[in-house]
């Protein structure tokens, strides 16, 4: 990925992909060490601090839900500790 990141938008932009991608795996090898696993998911909030990581895909359906779930429990999180002048 980082050996040509220019072709990530155009990628992107072909596909009409509406998710956050992250195009430096150097980035991704660095905060999220120890997963190597595919697929792998992570919550990672606006700070750029990485949440909730983990492997896998359940075909159930489970996997959305819990997915969804992980974000609301991240951005409910980060919007208790504005709100009372936290950090985490």
């Amino acid at each position: 990925m980082d050996a040509n990141p220019g072709l990530v938008g155009p990628f992107v932009k072909e596909h009409a992909l509406t998710f956050v991608v992250i195009p430096a795996y150097s980035y991704v090898t660095d905060k999220l060490k120890g997963y190597v696993g595919a697929p792998a998911n992570w919550v990672v909030d606006a700070n750029g601090v990485v949440r909730l990581k983990g492997e896998g895909y359940d075909i159930s359906g489970k996997w959305e839900t819990g997915m969804k779930d992980a974000i609301e429990k991240v951005r409910t999180g980060a919007a208790a500790a504005s709100s009372t002048g936290a950090s985490e």
